[in-house]
C-alpha cells in the first residue's frame, strides 16, 4: 500500500504528472486531513491542480480513513507537524506502507523513524526514470519544472538533475 501528503500530489499535478502515481503504483491512498487540504481547501481557493486532483479520486486516489487509535496517534503528530503529514504518517503506521510520499524533511524523518520508508517527489520522478516511465530529456524537463514550483535547494535540484544526465548518457550509448 502507498500513502500520499498533500506535497507530492499537488506538485505532481502542477507539472502534469500525476498519471504517474496511477502507472507506477495502481492505488494511492490518502487520509482525510490530506483530502481536505488538497480537494476541499484547493477548490475553495481556486487551485486548478484541486479540480485535476479530484478526477483521480475513486480512480486511483482513495481517501482512507484513520481507524480510532491512529488518530491518537495522528493528534500527538499534530503538536509537532501539520494535519495533513500527522495523519498521512498514522495511515502509513495503521496499514503497514511499504511507501509513504512526502516532501517535507521534518515529517519524513519522523515517519522515518518510525520505520516507514519515504520518497519525495523528486524521488518520483527518478524512480519512474529507472522504471523507463519517461525518458531522460522528458525527466530533466521534469525536474526543472518542479524546481520552479517547489521549495528544493540547489543542491537537491544538482543531485536529481545530475541523476538525469547520467541516464541520458546511457539512453546515448545504448542507441549507438
Amino acid at each position: 500500500m502507498i500513502i500520499s501528503n498533500s506535497s507530492p500530489l499537488i506538485l505532481l499535478a502542477k507539472i502534469s504528472r500525476l498519471e504517474l502515481l496511477k502507472r507506477m503504483y495502481q492505488t494511492i491512498y490518502i487520509p482525510r486531513e490530506v483530502f481536505n487540504e488538497v480537494i476541499i481547501k484547493g477548490k475553495e481557493e481556486q487551485y486548478s491542480d484541486a479540480f485535476f486532483i479530484e478526477k483521480q479520486i475513486n480512480d486511483s486516489i482513495h481517501v482512507k480513513e484513520l481507524k480510532t487509535a491512529w488518530k491518537i496517534e495522528a493528534e500527538k503528530l499534530k503538536k509537532i507537524l501539520g494535519s495533513g503529514e500527522s495523519e498521512a504518517i498514522a495511515l502509513a503506521l495503521q496499514e503497514k506502507a511499504k511507501l509513504l510520499l512526502m516532501d517535507n524533511i521534518e515529517p519524513k524523518r519522523i515517519a522515518e523513524l518510525k520505520n516507514i520508508k519515504c520518497r519525495s517527489t523528486p524521488g518520483i520522478l527518478l524512480e519512474a526514470l529507472k522504471k523507463r516511465i519517461i525518458k531522460p530529456r522528458e525527466y530533466i524537463e521534469d525536474i526543472k519544472k518542479l524546481a520552479s514550483f517547489a521549495w528544493l535547494s540547489a543542491d537537491v535540484v544538482a543531485y536529481f538533475l545530475e541523476e538525469g544526465f547520467k541516464h541520458r548518457k546511457g539512453e546515448n550509448h545504448e542507441n549507438k
